[in-house]
């Protein structure tokens, strides 16, 4: 695969992929007064403008909403919710599982409505995801995978579940993939025989466990081609592989939430299956005669 042919991060996330406070000290120069005091309070007040709104910041800087909304554009954001999303994700990603939950009972949702707002939340997760694995080359990395030698998935903590559905579904079309789901000597020696000719899949949540970040890394000095699923844009899975698939995983109690991830796999499995579907079917076969001949199935 020629370096041409892969998706970059910068390509890929392109300017999106920006700290705010980058953006900030980037468009400077091109501020209006205003403006610029409106990015000094953005830079000293962030958990501020995560929840205010645009007239709140406006008072709060002695301009206006729709100068807020243009200093938001002039960052190229499309508008001032997205800064405060981006500011919001980057708070987010700082905080720990104990801090998230104290959020979370600090403003409590009504017991009635708790259920309702956790499939609403997935919803809208998959909704948000499937922008992004549109516009994110998600054909071209399903080609990658399709001719790679050998496909090697690596998750752990809450991406384990996702790593063993998305490597069975894999394995039941006749792809040659597995899996390692922790560090230390299993993925020391997976990563030991990878070669160029491999893709490997690295798929992390929020702060993302080392051993996954690393095998990425030293994938791509092997010179193996390189994907990663992640749930923010601060995260060095973001930034490292060569396709960056972002994951919305926002959840209502402490955790993330996986399901938009499931989602995405389930979109590059469905991919693969059509453009290997000769090799499913008789994948397929071979797999039900052996469940049947081993004695697997429930009758």
């Amino acid at each position: 695969m020629t370096e041409e042919g892969k998706s970059r991060p910068d390509s890929a996330g392109g300017q999106a992929a920006q700290g705010v406070g980058d953006r900030i000290v980037a468009a400077l120069p091109k501020l209006s007064k205003k403006q610029r005091k409106i990015a000094r309070f953005v830079l000293d007040s962030r958990d501020v403008v995560a929840f205010a709104s645009a007239s709140d910041v406006g008072e709060r800087t002695q301009s206006s909403a729709a100068t807020v909304v243009r200093f938001s554009q002039a960052l190229g954001y499309d508008g001032y919710p997205d800064l405060q999303a981006a500011i919001r994700e980057g708070i987010s990603y700082q905080r720990t599982a104990v801090q998230r939950l104290e959020e979370r009972l600090a403003s409590p949702i009504p017991r009635e409505s708790i259920v309702a707002r956790v499939f609403a939340t997935d919803i809208h997760n998959i909704e948000r995801t499937a922008v992004h694995a549109v516009s994110n080359h998600l054909q071209g990395a399903a080609d990658e995978m399709r001719r790679a030698r050998q496909i090697l998935v690596v998750g752990d903590g809450l991406a384990a579940a996702l790593v063993g559905h998305f490597v069975h579904s894999l394995r039941v079309i006749g792809l040659p993939v597995r899996s390692v789901t922790g560090g230390g000597e299993p993925l020391a020696l997976a990563l030991a025989f990878l070669q160029p000719q491999d893709v490997v899949v690295g798929i992390g949540f929020w702060r993302n466990l080392r051993d996954v970040v690393e095998a990425v890394q030293r994938s791509r000095e092997i010179g193996a081609t390189t994907i990663g699923i992640t749930d923010s844009r601060l995260s060095p899975l973001a930034r490292l592989p060569d396709y960056c698939f972002l994951v919305a995983a926002d959840g209502v109690a402490h955790s993330r939430s996986p399901v938009a991830a499931l989602s995405l796999l389930n979109a590059f499995v469905a991919v693969l299956s059509f453009d290997v579907r000769e090799q499913v079917g008789e994948s397929l076969r071979l797999v039900e005669e052996a469940y049947v001949r081993s004695g697997l199935l429930a009758e």
